[in-house]
């Protein structure tokens, strides 16, 4: 089976990347939407995807906040928790849960998991992952099995083995997740140089392509340049030709 999802992460963040949102919905360019409950702008993130007939993931956050449950204490980088996930895993859960059930309030349907920063890819990590998707029914979670691991950003390496690892115990646990995920590499900053790299390998398989648009810089200077990218017909025809 080939099959390609276009999602975009961080919908309710900020405004500019909820407007973002709703271009690329009417391009007809995008899947899915990733929510993150702890945004300003969620409940609109979440409107829009229901009237624009698109896919809602919960993006899990543990790193930015504000949280949902008070006395939550999350350090903000992947280092940090690598080192005391094990410690705050019941927390995470808990604020996880708290933050699904936001989103489900809203009215939408989710129908996959992933997080912010990829901490759900941590050891620690991956059952309460697991174990959220089983309580609330959510058959698909990302992994970040990475083909551009080999680009000059070193944390690819370990979150690549990192994404092997929970990609295998998804399965075993008869969860959905894909055979890769693009856009760690250039998160923020992707363009036709970089798509075109796995034009190839997208053609087998299945392939999330992970994207970070937004109508003015919110955390990349490229983000305006992805909203222009994916809302380009040469966009939809690299798409349309991977599935």
């Amino acid at each position: 089976m080939r099959e390609l999802t276009v999602t975009i992460d961080d919908g309710g963040m900020h405004p500019a990347i909820n407007a973002a949102v709703q271009k690329c919905i009417e391009s007809g360019n995008v899947n899915r939407v990733s929510i993150m409950a702890t945004g300003g702008s969620f409940a609109e993130a979440s409107t829009m995807a229901l009237m624009g007939n698109l896919r809602v993931a919960a993006h899990l956050d543990c790193c930015r906040g504000p949280f949902l449950l008070r006395g939550s204490d999350f350090p903000e980088s992947f280092t940090s928790w690598y080192k005391s996930a094990e410690t705050l895993a019941y927390s995470v859960k808990k604020e996880w849960s708290a933050q699904i059930e936001k989103i489900l309030a809203t009215g939408g349907v989710i129908t996959a998991l992933d997080s912010h920063r990829h901490l759900h890819n941590l050891p620690a990590l991956q059952d309460i992952i697991i174990s959220l998707a089983k309580d609330y029914g959510i058959r698909t979670v990302r992994s970040a099995v990475l083909p551009d691991k080999y680009m000059r950003f070193p944390a690819g390496l370990k979150l690549n083995s990192l994404g092997g690892e929970l990609k295998a115990n998804l399965e075993s646990n008869g969860l959905v997740t894909t055979d890769r995920m693009l856009g760690f590499g250039r998160a923020g900053k992707i363009n036709r140089r970089y798509l075109n790299k796995f034009t190839t390998l997208c053609g087998e398989g299945t392939t999330e392509v992970v994207m970070h648009p937004a109508t003015e810089n919110v955390w990349s200077s490229g983000q305006p340049g992805e909203l222009e990218l994916i809302t380009s017909e040469w966009f939809g025809d690299w798409c349309s030709s991977k599935s």
